[in-house]
């Protein structure tokens, strides 16, 4: 006889995140998450997912299935007039955890389907415009993401799975294409 799932919604006050134990753990709870499960996410404040994200589920679900955790993502974004009257637009792309020996294949399919994969600590310092306000970068991915998106699990996830995260590999896939839609899902 087993017992009760540890990663199920009514594990305990902290949720199933704090009984993840390694990276399936994590994978199979964003998959969850993003699948409309209301288990919330490590360090954002809502139990389901943004519209921006909504629309980048297929995407997103398919880095899931290649073995990402996305933790930051955009929808490509045709330039034009925003809110405030200025010229807006972006490029399409995840940022997330990858198992290192996950992480080459990643990249590998990224650049076949004519994205850019970048790896934080391969690739040396870097910052790539990914949003333009007037023609001035608002929104720059870069190298140093993966400790600031650590800070989201610390104190949500258990111990093996923070291990996981802090042996994991920060990719970004990125459309290189301003204002792209529907192409990034290809990179995986």
């Amino acid at each position: 006889m087993t017992g009760p799932d540890p990663l199920s919604a009514s594990s305990g006050p902290a949720g199933p995140w704090s009984h993840a134990s390694g990276f399936p753990d994590l994978l199979a709870l964003t998959a969850r998450f993003l699948g409309g499960e209301p288990i919330g996410f490590p360090g954002w404040a809502t139990a389901e997912t943004d519209e921006e994200s909504d629309e980048m589920l297929p995407t997103l679900l398919a880095a899931g299935s290649a073995g990402m955790i996305s933790v930051a993502s955009q929808p490509g974004a045709p330039f034009g007039p925003g809110h405030d009257g200025l010229t807006w637009g972006g490029r399409a792309f995840i940022g997330g955890f990858v198992e290192p020996a996950n992480a080459a294949a990643i990249q590998q399919r990224a650049e076949r389907a004519g994205a850019w994969a970048k790896d934080g600590e391969e690739a040396g310092p870097f910052a790539i415009p990914a949003g333009l306000r007037d023609g001035k970068p608002y929104l720059v991915l870069g190298s140093d993401a993966k400790e600031q998106e650590l800070e989201l699990f610390q104190d949500q996830v258990g111990p093996g799975a923070l291990a996981a995260l802090e042996a994991a590999r920060f990719l970004w896939v990125i459309d290189p294409v301003w204002g792209r839609r529907g192409r990034l899902k290809r990179a995986f």
